[in-house]
């Protein structure tokens, strides 16, 4: 039985399946983003994490999720995914696997495991916790690291553009594959019901702001989190059987030295790098209105 579209408040189920308390940090977009995930995943879930940030969540004798958890190393995800539905289907039994990845591990070390299990078509929902670096070891960058930031291995600004992960997820004839931020959970939330549905491979990149990595106060996880979204540097939308579609429309787009000035990843941008940045999100964000998600612009 499908559960009620979660559009408010009053949609949002009242199991809480993650215990607070954890040594994450706090104001972990990370962490957020497993509390709401596993609300609508369900008890029948089985949670596969990958080493990163969420390798933290566990120390004996202290488990603070409520479903079966299994932590592989870093590059496997996708394999164990494999393994589960696998033992599953002799058991006869039936549960949903829920992959929460960090984006080391989904766009870089593990990204031949993830393209394998989608490839083969396993029923799984694969959720890349997206703080922009490989956080948990020092904050170096990852492919999806943006343009401009620094890093400690990119200590005068990343010269290339973030890889574009979901589009890689579409290219392989995905059934659902989408963007959602934190900072909007009832667009991440309704996502995630979609890719609960799906029989087969679900990925969404959900955007976890990142207290220590990105330079900005605890308090204001949620504030850099929506202007990411309202200035177009991290658009949400999703692509359904491969239709594109928009999710969320900013009236206008706010100025991006807006979230930049928030975060000390972004201080040492120079105007002329911060206009031909502005610029870039202008003609994207243009380009997406216009449903031509595949013409997007690059570095």
């Amino acid at each position: 039985m499908k559960e009620k579209p979660i559009t408010n408040i009053e949609d949002v189920p009242e199991r809480e399946l993650l215990s607070g308390g954890s040594p994450l940090c706090s104001g972990c977009g990370a962490g957020l983003g497993l509390r709401m995930g596993l609300k609508v995943m369900g008890k029948n879930t089985i949670l596969v994490n990958s080493a990163g940030c969420l390798t933290l969540l566990a120390h004996y004798p202290y488990m603070p999720v409520h479903v079966p958890w299994i932590h592989v190393a870093i590059e496997n995800a996708g394999a164990v995914a494999c393994g589960i539905n696998a033992a599953y289907r002799q058991l006869k039994k039936k549960a949903k696997v829920f992959c929460y990845i960090g984006d080391g591990a989904t766009y870089d070390i593990g990204l031949q495991s993830l393209s394998a299990a989608v490839e083969k078509g396993e029923d799984m929902v694969y959720v890349c916790y997206n703080n922009e670096a490989f956080m948990n070891t020092g904050g170096q960058a990852s492919t999806a690291t943006p343009y401009g930031t620094y890093t400690t291995t990119t200590t005068k600004g990343k010269l290339r553009n973030r890889k574009q992960i979901t589009k890689i997820m579409v290219a392989h004839g995905i059934k659902y594959a989408a963007t959602a931020c934190v900072s909007y959970p009832f667009d991440y939330m309704r996502k995630l019901q979609k890719a609960k549905e799906i029989k087969g491979p679900a990925f969404i990149d959900l955007l976890t702001p990142c207290v220590p990595g990105w330079g900005y106060n605890e308090s204001q996880t949620i504030n850099v989190g929506k202007l990411s979204v309202d200035t177009g540097f991290w658009p949400l939308y999703e692509v359904v059987n491969g239709k594109f579609s928009l999710t969320y429309k900013p009236k206008k787009l706010e100025p991006v030295k807006k979230l930049f000035k928030l975060q000390g990843r972004f201080h040492h941008l120079k105007a002329k790098e911060l206009n031909m940045i502005q610029a870039k999100l202008n003609r994207e964000w243009n380009l997406m209105k216009q449903g031509k998600y595949w013409e997007t612009i690059e570095y």
